[in-house]
This record gives C-alpha cells, structure tokens and sequence, in this order.
C-alpha cells in the first residue's frame, strides 16, 4: 500500500551545490539544490532561484554563473552558504575561500570545491516562486585527482545531495555501468 505525501516534498535527491555570480568584486555565494543537467548538446544546465535572493540581481545583471560541486567533506561551506545572506555578510571572506579566474566567463570559481561548471545564461524562465535559469556550459574544471587518465573517476569523488531537507553523500560504489543490460 503506498501513503500519500504533501506534493511540494518531492522524494528524488538533488545535488547540494554553491553557485557563484556576480563580477569579481561583487560575487556572492548560494547554495542550491534545483540544479539538473537538461540537453546534452549543447551541454545545458539549470538553476532555479528565487527573485528575492540577494543573488538573484547578480545573475540578472551579469547573465553567468558557475556551478562549484562540492566534496562532502564540504558540507559546512554548503550549509553556510546557503543559510546566510550575501547582503549582509561575505561568504568568501568568512570562510576563506579562494576566488579563481574562469576561463570563458567573468565569474569566480571556487579554488577549494573539486569541480566546477561555467555557465553562461541563455534563458530565463518565470515559473511560481523561481526564476529557472538555463545556462550553456562554457568550461568544466575537475581536480587532477579525480581524473583517471583522460575520464573522471566517479568513485573518487563523493559528493552531496539534498533529499528531505538533509545533505547525504552519494555511495562511491558504482552498481552498474550505462548500457549493462543490453547485453
């Protein structure tokens, strides 16, 4: 027998991730977990935020975004981003973190998180209490360490998800690879 839930809790895991924007001087921090690859090429990726962030006029003036994938052992970062407002205080300073120039983008990313995604904004979307915000990949920055040869090693790295308002981990072990069952 299946119980029925309050709609807005949608029982699918998110990627708990800090997104930057803003030029140099100005970038906040924000944590958000509507994050999804939508079209594969070109390579798209989507953020939802809403119009009363304080980092909402930031993507709003500059069109760009970085998407910074954080480790688990990053998890405070994650939180303290995401429960703080830019307006009042500056993420980067308060927790050390490392601005590092992009390659496509004016944007900072984040020099400690693992991997992040340069996006340039190619449609905005108004949908309910967001704003969705469709970027095309510009760059992808991935640590040596977690690169095997030429391919990313999925089982090095494990990151964050957010499912019922709680950060987990993602399991390094892998279950199968795409296509197993064609054969």
């Amino acid at each position: 027998m299946k119980i029925q839930i309050n709609k807005n809790t949608t029982p699918i895991v998110s990627p708990a991730v800090v997104i930057s924007m803003g030029k140099w001087e100005e970038t906040n921090l924000i944590t958000l977990a509507w994050v999804a690859r939508v079209v594969s090429s070109p390579p798209i990726m989507s953020i939802s935020i809403r119009p009363s962030r304080h980092s909402h006029q930031l993507i709003e003036t500059l069109g760009e975004y970085v998407i910074n994938v954080p480790s688990k052992e990053q998890v405070e970062v994650v939180d303290f981003c995401g429960t703080r407002s830019g307006k009042k205080i500056d993420k980067w300073k308060e927790l050390q973190l490392t601005k590092q120039k992009a390659l496509k983008i004016q944007v900072p990313l984040i020099k400690e998180f693992p991997i992040n995604i340069e996006c340039k904004v190619i449609k905005k979307i108004m949908l309910g209490t967001h704003h969705i915000y469709l970027g095309e990949v510009m760059a992808v920055h991935v640590d040596e360490e977690f690169i095997d040869e030429t391919e990313l090693d999925s089982t090095r790295l494990s990151q964050i998800v957010y499912f019922d308002r709680k950060y987990h981990s993602t399991n390094t072990n892998i279950l199968q690879r795409q296509g197993f069952s064609l054969k």
